[in-house]
């Protein structure tokens, strides 16, 4: 962070040009470093003349392990999966979808963390596989629910992340899908969260190995 450097002038003095550029100097530092969220400012400090909405963005996350992923009854991937690795011995969970057809899985009833501040989620994931090459393409789409809504609707239209196989067993994190929630999300709504391997838009020739998605959010300051 920015070192600040204080000048003083006595009282009847005449501000010289050095002076007022050390104020312009301090004011451009300041802005700088509020535009790269390096300034903290309590919650509490969040009014008279520092407006909350002139603030940068704040973004938290949560992640949603393939251990914890279920399989639809429809068209369902294969359910959470754990192999040893030979080397090391590390334990990996997955969930394997295959090459024949889209298959899903999802995330059932989770919470909106406290704090989420609605909008779009960026939704990133992260995948192997065990041989292979070439790219695969993950469907993401969810939906919300507040309370006395009913659980049985459309989730929201989903959004996709093509990655490339670099090397087998490697952990590889896919770009994120910006995914809108269908409902009226906010922090606390349940939440449904569903993956599909849209095998028609990639060109793996074996399982996709879904680890898990990282779910990036907007938060609110007061939170």
């Amino acid at each position: 962070m920015t070192a600040y450097s204080k000048t003083t002038i006595t009282a009847g003095d005449t501000a010289t040009a050095a002076f007022a550029n050390a104020i312009q100097t301090q004011y451009d530092c300041v802005v700088t470093e509020a535009a790269a969220g390096n300034i903290p400012v309590a919650a509490t400090a969040l009014t008279g003349t520092i407006a909350a909405a002139r603030l940068p963005s704040k973004y938290a996350s949560i992640f949603l392990s393939a251990a914890g992923g279920k399989p639809r009854t429809s068209n369902g991937c294969a359910p959470p999966a754990w192999a040893e690795l030979a080397t090391n011995k590390i334990m990996m969970a997955s969930l394997d979808f295959d090459t024949a057809a889209d298959e899903y899985c999802q995330w059932p009833e989770f919470a909106l963390p406290g704090g989420y501040a609605g909008g779009v989620l960026y939704v990133v994931p992260y995948w192997t596989a065990a041989s292979g090459s070439g790219t695969v393409c993950w469907s993401i789409s969810g939906r919300s629910y507040a309370n006395d809504e009913a659980l049985d609707q459309a989730l929201g239209t989903a959004a996709t992340s093509t990655d490339t196989l670099i090397t087998a067993n490697d952990v590889h994190v896919g770009p994120a899908a910006t995914v809108t929630l269908a409902g009226t999300p906010a922090a606390g709504e349940m939440c449904i969260i569903q993956c599909m391997r849209d095998v028609s838009e990639d060109t793996l020739g074996v399982d996709a190995k879904l680890l898990g998605l990282l779910i990036k959010f907007a938060t609110a300051y007061s939170d």
